[in-house]
C-alpha cells in the first residue's frame, strides 16, 4: 500500500513539473513583477530546492487549522462561561402533537413526518407522471387519479384530459383537492369575521 502511495505521489510531481516547466508559480499567475528573477539561471530542478511536501504545507493549505479544537472550547463557544456570559440551553414551550400521525412538531411549522410522507407521495406521482408522459412539457392539468377514483364520473369526461392512475387506494391523509387549484373566488372584504362562535 505504502508503495503504490509513493509511486502515485512521484507521478503527480512529475505531472506538476511537466505543467509548471518554467518554474512554480509560473509567469502568468506571478502577482508581482518578477522579470529580475526570471532572468537569474534557474538550477536544475525545476522547482529549486523545494519538495512537494513544503509546497502543500508553505503554499496552498494555509487556513487549514492545525489543531483540533477541543471539546471543552466548543462547550465554552456553543453556552458560554457561567462567571462571565453564560447561555444555558432554553427549553422550547411551543411544542404541540401532531393531530394526523401523534408526532411532536414545533408551532407555526410543519409536522416534520407527515412532511415526509406528503414528499415521498409526491416522488412517487412524479415517477408515474415521468412514465406516462415523458419529459416533454406538460400545458395542460395533469389529473392523478387512484384506484376506484374513476368510475364517480363518465367516461366522456375523462378523454380530453391527461389522466394518470396509481395503482394504489388513495392515503387517508392525501387529500384529492391538494393538487387541484382552488375554487374559492378571492374576496374583496376587508372585514374580519372570528370563526367557531355558533
Amino acid at each position: 500500500m505504502m508503495n503504490r502511495l509513493s509511486l502515485i505521489l512521484q507521478k503527480f510531481e512529475q505531472a506538476i513539473q511537466i505543467i509548471f516547466g518554467r518554474g512554480f508559480p509560473p509567469e502568468p499567475l506571478c502577482a508581482i513583477e518578477c522579470n529580475g528573477f526570471l532572468n537569474e539561471s534557474k538550477p536544475a530542478n525545476r522547482f529549486g530546492n523545494y519538495s512537494l511536501k513544503e509546497i502543500f504545507e508553505n503554499g496552498i493549505l494555509w487556513a487549514v487549522p492545525k489543531q483540533r479544537r477541543s471539546y471543552e472550547r466548543r462547550l465554552k463557544r456553543r453556552y458560554g462561561i457561567m462567571e462571565y456570559v453564560w447561555k444555558p440551553p432554553i427549553a422550547k414551550t411551543n411544542i404541540l402533537i401532531c393531530p394526523n400521525c401523534g408526532h411532536n412538531y414545533e408551532a407555526n411549522c410543519l409536522c416534520g413526518h407527515c412532511y415526509e410522507r406528503v414528499k415521498l407521495e409526491t416522488k412517487k406521482i412524479q415517477a408515474a407522471i415521468q412514465e406516462e408522459l415523458g419529459l416533454s412539457p406538460v400545458e395542460e392539468n395533469v389529473i392523478i387519479l387512484y384506484d376506484g377514483e374513476k368510475d364517480s364520473k363518465s367516461d366522456e369526461f375523462w378523454k380530453n384530459q391527461r389522466v394518470i392512475e396509481m395503482p394504489k387506494k388513495r392515503p387517508s391523509w392525501f387529500h384529492q383537492n391538494l393538487l387541484q387549484p382552488t375554487t374559492q373566488k378571492p374576496s374583496d372584504e376587508k372585514t374580519i369575521k372570528p370563526t367557531n362562535l355558533a
